[in-house]
């Protein structure tokens, strides 16, 4: 009895103490964010009100930033969800689809409603994302179970179908232009007055933290979520319209960012284990910080030109992704 209680304050300690180490280094990479750009900011510069550095701050910088820590929490956390929902870890949003259903979803919110708000064309967004994620996560990956290293195969394949439905509708109705800017996630457009509609995340976070336990619950099966009173339908059905909208709120507001929400919740899962209560916070804090180191470097690498994110991330979790795949075929 005497060690087990040591050990429990021990391991929260430890917890308390590297998330706290993390969000310090969410803080750190931040301020660097906001200074790196070909228009170099002084600290010094900031608090004389009348400087050209102030202006843009408020305008360019502080956007930018938050809506990366924002996209980088959102994606990591809907892949985690998406993962327990299909019990399976190779499961995200970029293996099954759900980015390039979005796309889809946008576009035939161009199309069938040119003239509609941007909430609009969200909303159309999210039911092509949640049907076709629906669809592909309890339907291919049910027949291709035994074998989970065929599952984001199927994903990614489906994917590029739907990618290549939404290019083809675009061309035949000259709207290609428009789908480009979706396509390849750039945070250079996150200024003020366009990168709002990221906030609507902030309470969808606030949700998955109240449903984390019952996801986890559902991660454990079918069989044992019902025998202990959860209704698993209604769960899923949650989970599923959460990753949704956070998927299509990324796209919508940066374009397509990919692999952040698979290699992130592997890691966590890797480090501090299944949990999604308790590892909600170090999914976020790692998703936003790895999401802000590539921007910085994609600002850097070729300054004083810009590199998108998404390529940068894109590479890395690909290489990532391909580890994973070889460990698991072992």
């Amino acid at each position: 009895m005497i060690q087990i209680s040591k050990v429990y304050p021990n391991h929260a300690y430890r917890r308390v103490l590297a998330l706290s180490l993390l969000v310090l280094c969410l803080l750190v990479i931040s301020l660097v964010s906001l200074t790196v750009g070909v228009e170099s900011i002084t600290w010094s510069g900031l608090f004389n009100r009348s400087s050209q550095g102030v202006e843009l701050l408020f305008i360019s910088r502080i956007p930018r930033t938050v809506t990366l820590i924002v996209t980088g929490a959102g994606l990591s956390i809907s892949g985690v969800i998406l993962q327990h929902l299909a019990h399976n870890k190779f499961i995200s949003p970029t293996t099954s689809g759900t980015l390039d259903a979005a796309k889809l979803g946008i576009l035939c919110g161009l199309l069938f409603f040119p003239e509609a708000a941007l909430l609009t064309k969200l909303m159309c967004a999210v039911l092509f994302c949640f049907g076709l994620t629906a669809i592909f996560t309890f339907s291919i990956s049910h027949l291709v179970k035994r074998n989970t290293i065929l599952i984001p195969v199927f994903g990614v394949m489906s994917g590029y179908t739907l990618n290549a439905l939404t290019n083809l509708l675009g061309v035949q109705f000259n709207i290609i232009q428009n789908i480009e800017g979706w396509m390849v996630g750039n945070f250079a457009k996150s200024v003020k007055g366009q990168y709002e509609i990221i906030y609507i995340l902030i309470p969808l976070f606030v949700i998955c933290y109240l449903y984390a336990y019952k996801f986890t619950i559902v991660g454990l099966g079918r069989d044992f979520t019902m025998n202990i009173g959860v209704n698993y339908r209604v769960i899923v059905n949650v989970g599923l319209m959460l990753t949704s909208v956070m998927v299509s709120t990324t796209v919508l507001a940066v374009g397509s960012i990919p692999f952040i929400d698979l290699v992130i919740p592997n890691i966590v899962s890797m480090i501090h284990g299944d949990n999604i209560r308790r590892n909600l916070p170090f999914t976020a804090c790692y998703g936003a910080i790895i999401l802000l180191i590539c921007d910085v470097v994609g600002r850097l690498i070729i300054f004083p030109y810009e590199m998108p994110s998404s390529m940068i991330v894109g590479s890395l979790g690909a290489l990532v992704f391909l580890i994973m795949l070889i460990k698991k075929g072992r």
